[in-house]
């Protein structure tokens, strides 16, 4: 006798936030890899630091690691989800403070706040998707 696929499928709202995590992954992946990669381009480009580039570059990369982690997870664990929604909020505020007190060109200034907009995009998507599921 086998389950019925409506008794072992994953919940439409838990594979959104699932999806949403893998997604924040990419996003972040791609930035770190890029900074990493092309630190002196992008200080250039930016008018930020070198040094500052370099840890951000890292702290994505460690940012990436829990978002695939907490994505795989079974079940997906609300505490861990809520930590990473706070970590993009975080972000997001620390971008902020960056454009306000670290001299940067116009187009480092249209940078972060774009990307500080993207991540707050991926905040409210996890923390709707993880209001709207399941997890324990």
């Amino acid at each position: 006798m086998t389950a019925s696929p409506a008794l072992t499928a994953v919940p439409t709202s838990e594979r959104t936030l699932r999806r949403v995590l893998v997604a924040d992954a990419l996003v972040g992946l791609l930035a770190a890899v890029g900074l990493l990669a092309a630190t002196d381009l992008y200080a250039r480009l930016t008018g930020l630091p070198v040094p500052v580039l370099r840890v951000v570059g890292l702290l994505l990369l460690g940012y990436v690691v829990a978002l695939a982690w907490t994505s795989r997870a079974r079940p997906l664990r609300r505490r861990a989800v809520g930590a990473l929604v706070v970590a993009n909020w975080a972000w997001v505020a620390a971008s902020a403070v960056l454009v306000v007190t670290v001299p940067a060109t116009p187009f480092g200034v249209v940078y972060v706040i774009g990307q500080a907009l993207v991540v707050a995009g991926f905040a409210v998507a996890e923390a709707r998707s993880l209001r709207d599921s399941s997890a324990p």
